[in-house]
């Protein structure tokens, strides 16, 4: 289903999208990729393109590019559906199937609520997934003469993924208690009560971006939707106001962000109850600027890796 009948069915019945969420879902990988896209220098968004015109037959990322609009606009488009590519190809049957990696997608951080609700680390469990690894490992090949512009492209396309999921909150925690004693898989064993993705802690935060901002009638297409959310979550949290917090190089840093967010915010709803609208509200507040920071710290890298 397109984004603009899962935005009004979210409008309409107060249900969410019709198939399985991956961190921030469609939406908010598009709405990531297009803050960094609006903040990219015009060389690294062409090294950007150029990449991904590299990228290698039968991967499914030249068919991502759009078929109408201007180049400009197609490009743009191009550069902001590769951010869901990731989840795509998780598909057996996606022709990408072969570089798809279900442990890139998340760190698991361990904790456990201590005394009086404090968070406490379990240094006895060690840290599980690959995400910081992967962002680590492209950051510092992505522009290099020694990497095919194939491999490029594909890893590419893996951190306009990665700087989105390394900013759900729940990418980056697994809480662990009685119930989940060997951590709940970022609030995928945490049950709420309702319809997907009411159903579970975890899609519930995948979902949030559509929930916050629906569908508008102002919005004639996708990239008009993804674009508009893009400039208002921007204008609410302005670059300048984060310019302190992008923290270049510091991968474990922005997620361990988001596991404090996690592990303050995210478990303000009760187990295996209906989330009430109060608690919307208090998760859209945590999540809005990281979804804001996700998109300055991507261009950033980007930019220093692409834009010369």
């Amino acid at each position: 289903m397109k984004l603009r009948g899962l935005s009004l069915a979210i409008a309409a019945a107060g249900l969410a999208w019709s198939t399985p969420a991956h961190a921030w879902d469609e939406l908010g990988h598009r709405v990531v990729a297009r803050i960094a896209w609006d903040h990219m220098t015009p060389a690294a968004r062409q090294n950007a393109v150029r990449l991904l015109q590299a990228a290698p037959p039968g991967s499914g990322i030249a068919e991502l590019m759009p078929r109408t609009g201007s180049m400009d606009e197609r490009q743009r488009e191009w550069f902001v559906h590769t951010a869901v590519w990731a989840d795509m190809i998780r598909d057996r049957e996606h022709p990408g199937a072969r570089y798809a990696h279900a442990d890139w997608h998340y760190v698991n951080f361990f904790w456990e609520p201590g005394p009086g609700g404090v968070p406490r680390d379990r240094p006895d469990m060690p840290r599980a997934g690959g995400l910081l690894d992967q962002m680590q490992r492209i950051s510092q090949t992505l522009g290099s003469a020694s990497v095919p512009d194939s491999a490029q492209a594909i890893d590419l396309a893996w951190l306009l993924h990665l700087g989105g999921d390394s900013h759900q909150p729940l990418h980056n925690s697994a809480r662990v208690t009685a119930e989940d004693p060997e951590g709940d898989r970022g609030g995928n064993s945490y049950r709420l009560a309702g319809l997907y993705p009411f159903n579970n802690l975890h899609a519930y935060w995948d979902a949030l971006t559509g929930f916050a901002i629906p569908w508008s009638v102002d919005a004639r297409t996708e990239a008009d939707y993804v674009g508009g959310i893009a400039q208002t979550i921007a204008r609410r949290w302005p670059q300048s106001r984060m310019r302190g917090r992008i923290l270049p190089g510091q991968l474990e840093q922005w997620s361990r962000e988001g596991l404090r967010v996690a592990q303050t915010v995210a478990y303000r709803t009760p187990r295996n109850q209906a989330a009430p609208r109060s608690y919307r509200r208090l998760a859209w507040a945590a999540a809005e600027p990281r979804i804001a920071l996700a998109g300055y710290r991507l261009a950033d890298m980007l930019n220093r890796s692409l834009g010369s």
